[in-house]
């Protein structure tokens, strides 16, 4: 999944050179809340204990996988305010891809995998080797089309409609953010320095 991240940045990182953006002005941005991103990547790095390890149970994952779900929004939401409208609207277009993912993720306990896309992929759909945040849909599988049901053989993964608009989002946001100055204080905050 780490390439479907990597790409939306570079995607955004070439459309913000072409716009006339810099890396700079990327580097300059304030993060506010940074610790919840950190927060995020350590439950996201929980969520992977393999089932059955013992550690955490199959609802705790769920749970879990929510709360950093939550959390990576709380964190993109309180950075809204500083952001210009073409930041914010990236931010809106990822948080509409993840509460997509989410939409499917919470009732199934996992993200479902169409067994048609595993088989274009060349993987048996019973495939026992998926990660412990994916499982084979079923005829059970609760809301299986925004699921991951899109084969990317170049990449042998499969995604869903949610990760396109999550990494449109996060394109976006990069692509934006090269074109954001770094917000001027105001004189209420030069006055209480």
């Amino acid at each position: 999944m780490s390439v479907l991240l990597v790409g939306p940045v570079l995607v955004g990182l070439a459309a913000g050179y072409l716009t006339g953006g810099r890396l700079r002005r990327l580097a300059d941005q304030p993060l506010r809340g940074i610790w919840l991103l950190y927060a995020a990547a350590l439950g996201q790095l929980l969520t992977h204990v393999p089932p059955g390890s013992r550690l955490l149970s199959a609802a705790a994952q769920r749970w879990l996988t929510a709360l950093v779900f939550a959390t990576v929004g709380i964190a993109l939401l309180i950075n809204l305010p500083h952001l210009s409208r073409p930041a914010r609207t990236g931010i809106a277009v990822a948080l509409a891809g993840a509460t997509l993912n989410a939409a499917t993720i919470l009732p199934n306990g996992h993200m479902p995998v169409a067994p048609a896309a595993l088989h274009h992929l060349g993987a048996a759909p019973t495939d026992t080797t998926l990660d412990p945040h994916h499982t084979v849909g079923t005829t059970a599988t609760r809301l299986a089309a925004l699921g991951d049901i899109l084969p990317v053989p170049w990449l042998n993964v499969v995604i869903s409609v949610g990760d396109i608009v999550l990494m449109t989002g996060i394109a976006l946001l990069v692509a934006a953010l090269m074109h954001q100055s770094r917000p001027r204080a105001t004189p209420a905050a030069l006055a209480q320095d």
